[in-house]
This record gives structure tokens, sequence and C-alpha cells, in this order.
């Protein structure tokens, strides 16, 4: 149920309003980029083919969903197309929201997530690469936990593993990269069953390293221009590392989950807590 009241125009119902386009916790200039990317770049492709293949193992295509800071909204259109038939997005910033309705996004909230307008209204709650932007992570996984219905689940990818951080970390306004047993022991502190955490981006974990040590991250502040840079790719070296992250999709569950470039993890709401 809603708990805040909002306003709504143009199909975007706004909980809160006039939140910085400088965000400590995201940039919305960032936005710009993954439009103009989500549908060329390996990785992105690679992410959510990874998310819906996992998703369908856990999550009804009936059920109703959000996925919160969904940036575009691209993934989220993705399971639609998928047969998800009761998704909703969430953002904070005005021009991702913009882009979601362009994908044909019906249901839009603008709200920050530390203070939810939701209660015990969700089946499923989608967090993609955002809780690692967030510096009161519990505090998000406990308002997550608030927004679910009983027996709800949480869907989460992180970027993994410290000693991988890198100058693009900083650029996205990251506050840490997340090892398995730290993420499940958050999430396992604020009411969730873990149900699966698995690591991907394995077979590129070289390429990440090699990253990691040509970009590292001299701890200055961010300049400007750092935000509008884009995540373009040579087109014949993503669709490689596309190829090769789609055969290691399909072997995951096979490989070692010690490690990976990312993390995924479903988890329920844990009612007995």
């Amino acid at each position: 149920m809603l708990i805040k009241e909002y306003k709504e125009l143009d199909g975007i119902k706004y909980f809160h309003e006039n939140v910085n386009e400088d965000h400590d916790d995201y940039n919305s200039k960032g936005l710009d980029n993954l439009y103009a990317q989500e549908e060329k770049h390996f990785w992105f492709i690679a992410r959510k083919e990874f998310i819906l293949q996992n998703a369908l193992k856990y999550v009804k295509a009936d059920e109703k969903i959000l996925e919160v800071g969904a940036g575009t909204g691209n993934v989220s259109r993705f399971l639609q197309s998928n047969g998800y038939s009761n998704i909703s997005v969430g953002e904070m910033h005005l021009n991702g929201l913009k882009y979601a309705k362009s994908y044909g996004m019906k249901d839009c909230y603008m709200f920050d997530l530390l203070d939810t307008p939701f209660e015990e209204e969700f089946d499923a709650v989608c967090m993609f690469d955002v809780l690692e932007h967030i510096a009161e992570d519990s505090k998000a996984l406990k308002n997550v936990n608030q927004m679910l219905k009983k027996d709800g689940k949480i869907l989460l990818t992180v970027p993994s593993h410290m000693w991988l951080w890198h100058r693009g970390d900083a650029v996205a306004a990251h506050k840490i990269r997340y090892t398995k047993k730290e993420l499940i022991n958050i999430l396992r502190s604020n009411g969730f069953e873990i149900l699966t955490a698995r690591y991907f981006f394995i077979s590129i974990l070289p390429l990440l390293f090699i990253r990691r040590m040509i970009n590292k991250d001299d701890g200055s502040k961010v300049r400007e221009e750092e935000y509008t840079k884009g995540n373009s790719m040579n087109s014949f070296l993503s669709s490689l590392l596309l190829l090769i992250s789609r055969i290691e999709n399909k072997l995951n569950r096979f490989l070692p989950n010690a490690f990976g470039g990312s993390l995924f993890v479903i988890a329920k709401k844990n009612d007995s807590v």
C-alpha cells in the first residue's frame, strides 16, 4: 500500500521532487550515457540476459515487480518483453524516468529509496547495480523489506571485489564493491533469506583486472567531463565479449562460485525475523 502522497505529471508519479542532478549517490548525467549504450554494449546486454535466466526460476511472470534505481528502465523493458507483465520502475532522477516512459514503461515513480512511499506492495523488488551507490545500504535493504509482501523477493546485482576498484567506480559514485559473503551477511541482517548467490562476468576477470591497472582511481575529485564521457566500445570487440559472456551465462551454474566481476543474489523476505 502507499504510505505517502504523490503528484502526477506526464504519467510519472512524483513522491520526491527537485533531486539534485549531482546527487552523492549518482549523477544524472550518467543516465544519458547509459541510454546511448545499453542496446549496444556487451556488458549491459549480457547482464540483463543473466538476470532474466535467473529471475525465471524464482519470480512468476504475473507477479507485481518494482525495479528501484531503474536508471533508464532498460532492464525492466527487457523483462517486460520476455513475459513479465506487471513491472514498474522507480528512480530518483527525472531524466531516467523520461527515458523509461520512452521505452513504454507504464508505471514510473520518482522517489528516494531511503524514504520509501510503499509498504507491503510488491512481490519482488529489483536493484540492479544500485546498492553499491548507497552509503546507508543497510537502511536501503530494510526499506526494501518493508516494501515487499509476505514471502516477497529481492533481486540484486552489484559490482564485486574491492581489488577490482578503478576510476570508473569513483565516477559512478560507487561506495563499495561487495564480496558474496558481505552481501549475504547484510541481507540476512535486514530480514532476508538467501535463495541464490552467484558471481558472473567470470570469464572477463583478466580484462577487468587490466582495466583496474590502467585506470586506477587516484582519489581526486571527479571532474565534470568524466560524468559525460561515454562507455562506447569497438563493435567487433563488444560482439566478441558478448559471445563469451553468453557462453559463460549458460555454463554459470557449473563454474566455481568464488569470484567474478559482478554478483547476482535473490533473497526472500523472512517474516519470522
